[in-house]
């Protein structure tokens, strides 16, 4: 079920372009609105192409602009090409990380934080808790769609687990996110679904998180919100 919805559009492409041509030898001829279709497809799968390379070219210290850019931009891990590429990378400097989490402590430091704790878990947690919590909090706050942290109950991303990490340094903040009942959507078919059962909020992940923070490992979210509410309520 993990980012369903973030498969890469070149792969997503590949698949609609060999089901096209598995049928060209037995299929009557594409009309005017496929044959446009197609070449749309085509167009947007070398463009995707192209992109990717274009990232695969540049050096360390361009790709952590382009990092810190798209970090501002609450892209999730999965989403930033920056943070696809630098992943691969054996020789990125955990001191130039480590900076732009300094630098940035809140949420446009997210991608940063979580890639250094990827390359250099070492480094990762030299980096005050304090800070981590700042970062981590402030991100899960400004966050439209929750897909970088993962579903309750069904899976958590890196995110949500450097969150549980950063341990107490996180509760203050998070016990003010108690009371924020705004939806926490997610994009995806499948995770679009279980967040519409579940019809998750900024507080019912604020709840997760105290509740893993304070050590209960077996914590599920319960289905029924007016139980959450409770589990709230006993939480502020």
């Amino acid at each position: 079920m993990k980012n369903l919805g973030a498969v890469p559009v070149s792969i997503l492409l590949c698949i609609c372009l060999a089901g096209c041509a598995s049928q060209e030898k037995t299929a009557p001829p594409l009309t005017a609105d496929q044959s446009a279709a197609k070449k749309m497809l085509e167009a947007q799968m070398k463009e995707a192409a192209q992109t990717t390379r274009t990232y695969h070219e540049m050096d360390n210290a361009a790709l952590l602009g382009h990092l810190a850019e798209q970090s501002k931009a609450l892209r999730e891990p999965f989403n930033s090409l920056a943070y696809r590429e630098l992943q691969t990378r054996k020789d990125v400097d955990p001191k130039a990380l480590t900076a732009l989490v300094k630098d940035n402590q809140n949420a446009g430091g997210l991608l940063p934080l979580l890639l250094l704790r990827k390359l250099e878990n070492k480094a990762y947690m030299d980096v005050a808790a304090e800070t981590r919590a700042k970062v981590l909090t402030d991100a899960l706050q400004a966050s439209k769609n929750f897909n970088s942290w993962g579903l309750p109950n069904v899976y958590l991303e890196d995110a949500s687990n450097a969150m549980i990490e950063a341990g107490r340094s996180a509760v203050p903040a998070l016990k003010r996110m108690l009371g924020e009942t705004r939806p926490a959507p997610l994009f995806g078919s499948k995770e679009y679904m279980v967040a519409q059962q579940y019809k998750y909020r900024l507080c019912d992940y604020a709840l997760f998180f105290l509740k893993r923070i304070e050590g209960d490992a077996e914590f599920k979210l319960p289905r029924n919100s007016e139980e959450r509410d409770g589990l709230i309520k006993q939480a502020k």
